[in-house]
């Protein structure tokens, strides 16, 4: 059983963070662009005049509330929400397979090299962040600590996935799981190491958020390297920078 360390991980991720970082946060500042100009599709036409209105009377900021709820509860509003989703998932499977395979080592830079997948493995990553997704909110709809203990095992099926194309998704599943037998704790704390490291970056005045998550990313990719067992690494950069600290 191979053992995760945070701190590693941590160390590693910033590595890589440091060299590709930046140019990762142009593809998420564009996936944010893309969404907020899709969100626009189902603003009515009066939507800035009734928000000024708003701001400028308090009174009237229910009744705005009210308005846009109605609105916004249209088939149309509906089917944009639908889009943006797949969008997104479709955005995120290739950006963490371009992650991927800069700390594989498979690639020196950031490219659309990490998109470039067949629909199959798109799909089969999509099915597996639903059914993760499905069985944590179950979990923790039953008690919030089953829901914490299942996301926090499955935590690296969408890795597995993307890193075997090839596997069902009941493999996905059955590998995370294994990946963290007796690591529960350690990949909790990760988790939790990631969601301080957004946090951070919306505290730096928000936009920090952009380099937060590439990091965050190179972190969990980092850890999922280090407890996957059949992971070549073809990155010696990180390795002798971790061998050097020791």
């Amino acid at each position: 059983m191979k053992e995760l360390s945070v701190s590693e991980s941590v160390s590693q991720g910033w590595e890589f963070a440091k060299q590709h970082g930046l140019m990762l946060a142009v593809f998420v500042l564009v996936l944010y662009i893309v969404n907020s100009l899709l969100n626009t599709l189902t603003m009515p036409a009066d939507f800035w005049e009734n928000y000024m209105k708003a701001l400028s009377d308090p009174q009237q900021a229910q009744n705005f509330q009210n308005w846009m709820e109605a609105s916004t509860s249209s088939p149309l509003s509906f089917l944009v929400s639908i889009l943006i989703d797949i969008i997104q998932l479709i955005f995120y499977a290739g950006f963490m397979a371009t992650v991927l395979k800069l700390v594989r080592g498979t690639m020196d830079k950031v490219s659309f090299e990490g998109w470039k997948m067949s629909a199959m493995t798109y799909l089969k990553y999509i099915v597996v962040v639903f059914i993760v997704g499905l069985l944590s909110v179950i979990g923790f709809f039953l008690c919030i600590i089953p829901g914490i203990f299942i996301s926090t095992r499955l935590a690296f099926a969408k890795w597995y996935i993307l890193d075997h194309p090839e596997a069902g998704i009941g493999d996905a599943i059955s590998a995370s799981w294994s990946m963290t037998s007796g690591n529960f704790w350690s990949v909790l704390g990760l988790i939790l190491t990631e969601v301080g490291i957004i946090l951070l970056g919306f505290m730096c005045c928000c936009i920090g958020v952009l380099f937060a998550i590439p990091f965050a990313c190179f972190v969990e990719a980092c850890a999922y390297k280090m407890l996957n067992g059949d992971f070549i690494d073809e990155a010696p950069v990180v390795g002798e920078y971790v061998q050097n600290e020791r």
